[in-house]
């Protein structure tokens, strides 16, 4: 009995070490954290205002890879995560689920807990599994966990867990979906934020390995893998009131919003570990960080610079920020990696860490590689990566090395967008470059109110100093509202002096009239006295009759011609006086209308210049959009660059003004929310980010009735709008150079057709309203469609 006894001891503790080049170790535990549409923007380590220094401290004592992509969204980035293989092979390629879709992770697949419990895992999953649960066979404890603790569905409220999906007038106003392995769990859980639940969920589980190891005589225990899959930082937009309060108020609350959410994911984390440190376990875990896509930028996340947003192909929407941390098993720490990684490879990697016999990936027919080696080695041991591929219409994008092909026949939400600079859009259609200068000033200033709030309750000098710099700022503000008045000044006294001078004008011609007046008169006057006295002189020549006779009658004759050529003379004076007098008029008058016309020239050369700059800013933008914008796109642009302000994003929550929306608005009672914001500062909804290319597959659909020619997919590939960027030394993909290196776009053209050919058609079936919850005691429940298996 004693050999008995002490061949089984060796056989268990056999049973937990695997083999390395090192020599024997653990099977190491495995803490799998998946945040939900983080950001590459939304980490300290790329963006100093996020609050997520335990994230960041984990980072550095740790590998981070920044070259780690998972998929554009939700559900297909889990399928890949949990199967190893590409979501176009399995039929998960289009988006993610909706709630009474009849469909779920097919059953012929193996998924990694069936794997890790076959090498003796204990396997729990906490949090989030959108991955199907029509049919109970599709729920986690039946593909391959031994626990669960969450939600079936892609997103619901943080804190009531349920979602509103009424159909009916009787209808309550929401649905509720939270469970415990397979039973609905409201005790304890309802009213409670769902990363303060997950996170105490995970302490529990790391105890409870504590306890047992205690209990073992040898100190074993069996290992255990936690896939975490947080609900933060996905929509609805919601945080504790103690979190928003450590955020420094911005003129942004949905970002601030966000902020304090990520704030949150970040302490449970970070407590988490402590758990693990506390409980003597922290030697032996492994653990990995990763978000299942891009950030949603209609719910406060960035992914700037990078583009794009959740549901697209572009870096912003796949490039997940992502590290693995593990001090005491790692051969290298503190480093940061620029190695390929797909979210494909995790799969591999993990079942290497955990001491699988073989070549995952050959054995058990993956996509993914097993990266564990190259981790611990900092080697590349991927060359090639599918980002998606769609067929029926075609799109999709692929990597070979450094460089990318991303095709389709429609891309929208390519921009970039900086979601901390609210200004951003409208700065970049200023007009003046000093209006450019002075709102740098300005978020300058910005950035030194933050700091100094901060300091402000621990050092009174900075308070000091905190007002000096207002005042400056004030007597900045109070300098240019000076300048403004004086141009408005000058203005108008322009304004007024061309009023004035017409108005003179008008008055000096109506004295000159006057005068001419006057002068007539005077003259009339004149030549009627001269009239009666040339009268009385020939009555006296007459009666006199005088000796001289022909000589007087000649000489008064002469004279007679002599006042008739100086009337005339005269005459014509006045006539040349008159002339000269409507010519320095005219003049005048010319002189005034040149000005005017010279004012309305340089008025419509301003607004020319002005239109030519946005039509050139504009162009910039969109020069690199594949392809370019539609003329609504177009219109909607040139008429944010006329009116730039931010009065029409205050109802979503976006403002400048920090008194607009107080944080008192959006609070009730320890929660803070912002459920909805329609409008963005890019009028982009969350329905916009679950797809990239939809509204053209139903248009492409209606009209391929009507095409009778069947093309080949190389010619359907070669139809589509395709761009190439290399995304190591151009990361933000703004250079296309699909022109510049015809080899390469060559290669990539026809590894995207033959993995074309290899497309599984989607599994994306319509909503099947039996399974709506009002059939389920106003649940959403399993046992309303039938698995399949293949």
């Amino acid at each position: 009995m004693a050999t008995m006894q002490m061949l089984v001891s060796v056989s268990v503790c056999m049973h937990f070490f695997i083999a390395s080049a090192d020599g024997l170790r653990k099977q190491p535990n495995i803490v799998f954290i998946m945040a939900d549409d983080l950001g590459w923007n939304d980490v300290s380590w790329n963006n100093k205002d996020m609050p997520t220094s335990n994230l960041e401290q984990l980072a550095k004592e740790g590998v981070r890879l920044d070259q780690a992509y998972s998929q554009q969204v939700c559900t297909p980035s889990r399928a890949a995560l949990l199967t190893g293989k590409y979501p176009f092979h399995i039929g998960r390629q289009k988006r993610a689920l909706k709630p009474l879709q009849p469909t779920g992770l097919k059953l012929n697949l193996t998924t990694l807990p069936q794997e890790l419990k076959k090498l003796g895992y204990n396997t729990h999953i906490v949090g989030k599994w959108h991955l199907g649960y029509c049919a109970w066979e599709y729920t986690p404890t039946r593909r391959g966990f031994d626990t669960f603790l969450g939600f079936y569905l892609g997103s619901e409220n943080h804190f009531s867990h349920d979602r509103d999906y009424k159909t009916k007038p009787e209808d309550p106003p929401a649905f509720y979906d939270f469970r415990e392995n397979e039973a609905v769990a409201r005790q304890d859980y309802q009213g409670v934020y769902s990363t303060t639940v997950f996170k105490r969920r995970s302490k529990d589980i790391i105890a409870n390995v504590a306890e047992e190891r205690a209990l073992n005589v040898y100190e074993n225990y069996k290992p255990f893998f936690l896939y975490l899959s947080f609900q933060a930082t996905h929509a609805p937009l919601q945080a504790r009131a103690e979190m928003l309060a450590k955020i420094p108020q911005t003129g942004n609350p949905a970002r601030d919003i966000y902020k304090a959410m990520v704030l949150d994911m970040d302490l449970a984390i970070a407590g988490i570990v402590k758990e693990l440190k506390d409980k003597d376990l922290y030697n032996d875990t492994i653990i990995v960080f990763t978000s299942d896509n891009g950030g949603a930028i209609s719910h406060g996340a960035s992914n700037y610079p990078l583009r794009g947003t959740k549901g697209t192909l572009f870096e912003g929407g796949t490039r997940a920020t992502t590290f693995i941390h593990a001090p005491q098993i790692l051969n290298q720490t503190n480093i940061v990696s620029n190695n390929l990684v797909h979210i494909t490879d995790w799969m591999p990697t993990i079942l290497s860490m955990a001491g699988f016999d073989g070549n995952p990936s050959k054995d058990l027919g993956l996509d993914g590689i097993d990266q564990w080696d190259a981790i611990n080695n900092n080697e590349n041991v991927r060359d090639e990566m599918v980002y998606n591929l769609k067929v029926d219409p075609i799109s999709g994008a692929i990597r070979i090395g450094p460089h990318k092909i991303i095709f389709g026949k429609k891309f929208n939400k390519q921009g970039w967008y900086d979601t901390d600079n609210t200004a951003l859009q409208c700065a970049a259609f200023k007009k003046d470059k000093k209006e450019k200068r002075k709102n740098k000033y300005k978020e300058a200033g910005n950035v030194i109110e933050r700091q100094d709030r901060k300091i402000k309750f621990t050092n009174r000098g900075a308070e000091n100093k905190s007002k000096h710099k207002m005042k400056k700022k004030k007597n900045t503000d109070k300098k240019r509202d000076k300048r403004k008045n004086k141009v408005d000044y000058h203005r108008k006294k322009v304004e007024k002096k061309q009023t004035k001078t017409v108005k003179q004008i008008e008055k000096k011609r109506e004295k000159k009239r006057e005068k001419k007046r006057e002068k007539k008169d005077i003259q009339k006057q004149k030549q009627k006295e001269k009239q009666k006295k040339m009268k009385k002189k020939n009555s006296q020549s007459s009666k006199k009759k005088d000796k001289k006779g022909k000589r007087d009658r000649k000489d008064f004759n002469h004279k007679k011609v002599i006042n008739k050529k100086n009337k005339t003379k005269k005459r014509n004076k006045s006539k040349e006086e008159k002339r000269e007098m409507q010519k320095e008029e005219e003049k005048q008058e010319k002189q005034i209308e040149k000005q005017i016309e010279k004012q309305e020239k340089k008025i419509e050369n301003k607004d020319l210049r002005t239109e030519i700059k946005k039509e050139k800013k504009l162009t910039k933008i969109w020069k690199s959009w594949i392809p370019l914008p539609s003329s609504e796109v177009q219109d909607m642009m040139r008429l944010r660059m006329d009116d730039c302000n931010w009065e029409e994003f205050v109802d979503s929550g976006h403002s400048q003004s920090l008194n607009l929306i107080p944080r008192s608005d959006l609070q009730v009672g320890d929660m803070v929310q912002l459920i909805n914001p329609m409008l963005n500062p890019y009028n982009i909804s969350a329905e916009d980010e679950d797809s990239e290319f939809d509204p053209y597959e139903r248009s492409r659909k209606r009209k391929k009735s009507k095409n009778k020619k069947n093309l080949t997919i190389e010619e359907q590939f070669d139809i589509l709008d395709i761009a190439m960027y290399n995304v190591v030394e151009d990361p933000s993909e703004k250079k296309d150079i699909k022109f510049d290196l015809p080899e390469i776009f060559a290669q990539l053209r026809s590894r995207a057709i033959f993995h074309l050919k290899n497309v599984v058609p989607a599994d994306f079936p319509p909503p099947d309203l039996s399974g709506h919850p009002s059939n389920f005691q106003g649940y959403f429940s399993p046992g309303w469609c039938k698995p399949t298996y293949s």
